[in-house]
């Protein structure tokens, strides 16, 4: 039989300013060839899956992960779950990257069921909320892109343009009431910002 493959790199959190990654690449053939010999080698699965998200593949490395936990469901759930949480981190800013918000709120919200504490998590579950909820604004589901506006409200309050599109749509709306109400909040989070006394004004305006 062939040689067992080398241990699996760790993933380097660090971001890397060369274009290429040889010695992820190098490793990702030595586990290519492996799972060629044994299409069921879980600890091939993954240094193939950890040298993918090494070279920036954060999409192949999900795959190799899902193939892993469909072969091997206990070494899924206990060493690579860590690398499976990076994966899915990556892939969501690289979907938003390419203006795919829902496809990148999908993998935001399974790595916040994976790791609900992990650092940085709400303010890039506020960005996809907030693109996708922009994408359903423009197709003109109102109602849908209002929900998602005031969840990244709530999971992150620091990003600004989430409260003027909900407060926007509620004037559109001209539910008053309700627009007065998340303005106060908004007030809370963003004391000096222009564009919420603005909005407040014409709020008032409203009968």
């Amino acid at each position: 039989p062939p040689p067992p493959p080398p241990p699996p790199p760790p993933v380097s959190r660090r971001r890397r300013h060369t274009r290429f990654e040889p010695k992820s690449r190098g490793l990702g053939d030595v586990y290519k060839r492996q799972l060629q010999l044994d299409s069921r080698n879980g600890r091939a699965w993954v240094g193939q899956a950890r040298a993918q998200l090494a070279g920036r593949e954060p999409e192949a490395a999900l795959q190799s992960f899902s193939r892993l936990a469909k072969i091997d469901a206990d070494r899924f759930r206990g060493e690579a779950l860590p690398d499976y949480a990076d994966a899915l981190e990556a892939a969501a800013q690289a979907r938003l990257a390419r203006r795919k918000p829902d496809a990148a709120l999908a993998a935001v919200r399974a790595l916040a069921q994976l790791e609900p504490d992990r650092h940085g998590l709400n303010r890039l579950l506020g960005r996809a909320l907030a693109a996708e909820a922009e994408r359903r604004r423009l197709l003109g589901e109102r109602g849908p892109a209002l929900s998602l506006y005031r969840e990244a409200c709530r999971v992150a309050p620091q990003e600004l343009d989430a409260w003027v599109a909900a407060v926007e749509i509620l004037l559109e709306q001209r539910k008053r009431k309700e627009a007065m109400r998340l303005l106060e909040a908004a007030r809370k989070a963003h004391p000096t910002a222009g564009s919420i006394r603005t909005l407040t004004l014409q709020a008032m305006r409203i009968r």
